[in-house]
């Protein structure tokens, strides 16, 4: 149900802000937020997860309490209430992610050992939300997004409460998440925080890239949704994938790929060839992610897997997603949004160096 979501909010949520007469940088603002809410909250809640030993418990209360926060969408207009909605929405589900990834790694062993296929499940949710909300979009319009972000949130509090409720390690084993960042640790979020701010014309602007190129409203979803078909690919085999490539090594190739999608981003104006590009997305985010899962469990004691997790998104999909959507949304109207995409290429430039150096240090 988290991604059913996403795969709605991700391409149309900037579209609907944008329906609503914001400018780039209201959409920008709002959009920052959500990253740096979600993940803030993560690490605090995290922390307090592993320390109490209350991770599931949580969870569920998170996001029952953050699922209501989406009705206000179905009424709310103003900038400044939306803002108060996004705030609350965001903070309470910052719980989510990090968390479902720390059950699944503390239970891997009953629930197959191959944490790829096990997201990919995941990846096909957000196709599902993607896909199936393009056709809806173009015939209702924009305004039909708040209804079909609060649909998936009925179920997701009570899908959650399935889950595993076990904690590996024991309370007084759990340490405070600042001294994790040990050297290699610190080279890691680096990277992380920079292909996540490299990110921000395609998470927050790419639905008003494709309409300033004059294409279809809907050719958004659509490419989100091809653009994670490749994604589950991966996902199925992504035992295989780490077993030839070290976690390391794959960073270093999703940092590479990063700059040609950006570069290429920038350039292409064909319907075909706008949705093809968005393919590497497999590198940006589906190899890196499987990666960084695959790292953070070498690099973190068990005891603190969520407080691990939540460090990882918190510097890349919070201070990382924070800074590259703000950013963007202060230069989209300046600069356009083909020029847009040539700055993100520089900003994941600038990210192979440490994404070199970590590798260096895991050989």
């Amino acid at each position: 149900m988290i991604f059913l979501g996403a795969g709605v909010w991700l391409p149309y949520m900037p579209l609907y802000l944008a329906s609503l007469g914001l400018d780039g940088a209201q959409i920008g603002v709002l959009g920052a937020l959500a990253p740096a809410l979600r993940w803030a909250s993560a690490i605090l809640l995290g922390w307090v997860a592993d320390r109490r030993r209350i991770r599931h418990r949580v969870l569920v209360t998170t996001a029952a309490a953050g699922s209501l926060c989406f009705v206000p969408l179905l009424f709310v207009r103003e900038f400044s209430t939306l803002l108060l909605v996004f705030i609350a929405l965001n903070f309470l589900h910052g719980t989510l992610i990090p968390m479902i990834d720390a059950i699944v790694v503390d239970h891997l062993d009953e629930l197959g050992n191959d944490y790829g296929r096990l997201r990919l499940w995941g990846s096909i949710s957000f196709i599902v939300g993607a896909a199936g909300s393009a056709p809806l979009v173009r015939e209702f319009g924009p305004g039909i997004v708040p209804l079909l972000l609060v649909l998936p949130q009925i179920t997701l509090a009570p899908v959650l409460v399935l889950l595993p409720r076990g904690q590996r390690g024991q309370p007084g084993q759990a340490r405070p998440p600042w001294t994790l960042v040990t050297p290699a640790m610190a080279t890691f979020l680096a990277t992380v925080f920079l292909v996540q701010a490299s990110s921000g014309a395609w998470g927050g602007f790419f639905a008003i890239h494709v309409r300033a190129l004059g294409l279809p409203d809907y050719l958004p979803g659509l490419t989100f949704a091809i653009a994670v078909v490749v994604e589950v690919a991966l996902f199925h085999f992504g035992r295989r994938v780490l077993g030839w490539m070290p976690p390391g090594d794959l960073i270093l190739v999703t940092l590479v790929a990063t700059v040609v999608r950006w570069t290429l981003s920038s350039i292409v104006t064909g319907e075909v060839a706008v949705v093809l590009v968005q393919v590497l997305h497999v590198f940006t985010f589906s190899a890196f992610h499987l990666a960084a899962v695959a790292l953070i469990a070498e690099l973190v004691p068990p005891a603190n897997a969520t407080s691990g997790q939540s460090l990882y998104g918190l510097m890349g999909y919070g201070v990382g997603g924070t800074v590259g959507i703000a950013l963007a949304g202060a230069l989209v109207d300046r600069l356009g949004t083909a020029q847009l995409f040539r700055f993100e290429a520089a900003v994941a430039f600038v990210g192979v160096a440490p994404a070199w150096a970590l590798r260096r240090m895991r050989r």
